[in-house]
């Protein structure tokens, strides 16, 4: 027996003790018979009236500050509806209509926003899987984010079709649909700790200035994929247990879940502190090597906007949500559906479709299938093409030891180790903190960027 069906019963035996086992009035007018339709408790009424009662609280979809009602015929028997030709309470009236067209814009704009992130995070994926140049621990730290973000998507989509848009579903409340909100609160978990790993990567490598290597990817996968699974099993056997909470698919609002918002606070709270440290040192640099003028704070700012959505910080923006059933809540409500489920197209379009180092991967790979192309179709100019794509010779009258192509490649090598700060960090004394795999980090006066992308 479902836990809905429970409640049901429940119910219905409150409505024989109070109302259907008791004596009619003896007052010598008519009445209709006290009834028990399922979802309400109807007493005695007086003919040619209407019985009025609060709408159940117990029925997924219904506000039970609103009101149903049943009809006490002249003739002291129930009303009896024309189609179904069976007595009939009206519940019509429990359905906030308002709010209900409220929640579903809100729900049709999370969808929205997640399928069109889950599409362009995937082909990020594959353009940072594809091209082997672009791999060092930076760019493997995207990938779990941004696979994290697929996963979130995939599940909100899910749980929102399949539990939060069905009464019914809420109100059986089957197994499944509790395990859907239960992986849901996992990927939510994953995505705000791959998060904070961005934060403790890009913070190790430019404050810290310490090499990284395998200990740090192996702290980010504990930390983004091991980690949630135990949060998530404290919340999903707090609840579990409670049976007060354990109702409607677990989709309305619990206490119990500050044991999964608690530590995604905690990370966005540390991720704040990272920026913070991050931009100090972006403005000690830039001190360092640019005249005194607003320049090189614009060139900061930049840089701090760049990284918000990469540490999730949006969120410190949306603390206090203003007070329900007014205009501002419902833009509240739009406007965090949209920063909500569109953070990894954010993301996947400044740390992937703008990002230099791709942009010069993929042009570098075009002119290669360009170059072959025309080397197939016309095989005996191939040689001219070539050479005329080349560097030019080292000095006037002196042909390069390289070969044109080779030439050509090793050019685009040098381009695509773009770096995120120049600088002089104490780590190095060539003048850049570089990662054990060849990404760089640094600070420089000139032209500061983060990922390729000048700020």
């Amino acid at each position: 027996m479902g836990q809905h069906e429970e409640e049901l019963l429940r119910h219905e035996h409150l409505c024989n003790l109070t109302v259907l086992n008791q004596p009619p009035p003896n007052d010598g007018r008519l009445y209709c018979d006290p009834y028990w339709d399922t979802w309400g408790c109807w007493n005695y009424t007086l003919a040619g009236t209407n019985a009025v009662i609060p709408c159940p609280s117990h029925q997924p979809g219904f506000d039970p500050s609103l009101t149903a009602y049943r009809t006490c015929s002249v003739n002291g028997t129930w009303w009896t509806h024309p189609v179904t030709n069976r007595t009939w309470s009206n519940y019509t009236t429990c359905v906030n209509h308002a709010d209900l067209a409220k929640d579903k814009r809100v729900i049709n704009v999370f969808i929205a926003g997640y399928t069109v992130s889950i599409l362009f995070l995937i082909a990020s994926l594959l353009i940072f899987t594809f091209f082997k140049q672009l791999q060092c621990d930076r760019v493997t730290i995207h990938k779990h984010l941004f696979t994290s973000y697929i996963f979130n998507g995939a599940v909100w989509i899910l749980y929102y079709t399949t539990a939060a848009m069905d009464a019914q579903v809420q109100a059986n409340n089957p197994v499944w649909c509790q395990a859907v909100h239960v992986i849901t609160q996992y990927f939510v978990t994953c995505n705000f700790f791959w998060m904070f790993c961005e934060g403790l990567y890009l913070h190790t490598i430019i404050v810290v200035a310490f090499s990284t290597g395998k200990k740090l990817l192996i702290c980010c996968y504990v930390l983004g994929w091991v980690l949630p699974i135990f949060i998530t099993a404290l919340y999903t056997a707090a609840r579990a247990l409670s049976p007060d909470e354990a109702k409607a698919c677990w989709l309305h609002e619990s206490t119990l879940q500050w044991i999964v918002a608690g530590p995604i606070v905690l990370t966005i709270v540390i991720n704040f502190i990272f920026l913070c440290n991050i931009v100090r040192v972006l403005v000690t640099k830039l001190r360092s090597v640019n005249s005194p003028d607003t320049n090189g704070y614009r060139k900061a700012v930049r840089a701090t906007l760049i990284l918000i959505p990469l540490l999730g910080l949006q969120f410190i923006l949306f603390p206090l949500r203003p007070e329900e059933n007014t205009t501002w809540d419902e833009i509240y409500m739009l406007v965090s559906a949209v920063v909500t489920s569109c953070q990894g197209l954010f993301v996947a379009v400044i740390f992937c479709f703008l990002n230099g180092e791709v942009h010069t991967v993929i042009k570098r790979r075009w002119n290669q299938h360009r170059m072959m192309t025309q080397k197939a179709l016309n095989p005996r100019g191939s040689f001219y093409t070539q050479t005329s794509m080349a560097d030019p010779p080292p000095y006037p009258g002196r042909r390069s030891s390289q070969s044109p192509r080779a030439s050509f490649a090793a050019n685009d090598d040098r381009r695509v180790s773009r770096s995120i700060f120049k600088s002089k960090p104490k780590a190095s004394k060539n003048g850049s903190s570089k990662a054990s795999n060849g990404c760089h980090y640094s600070l420089a006066a000139g032209e500061p960027s983060i990922e390729g992308s000048r700020i």
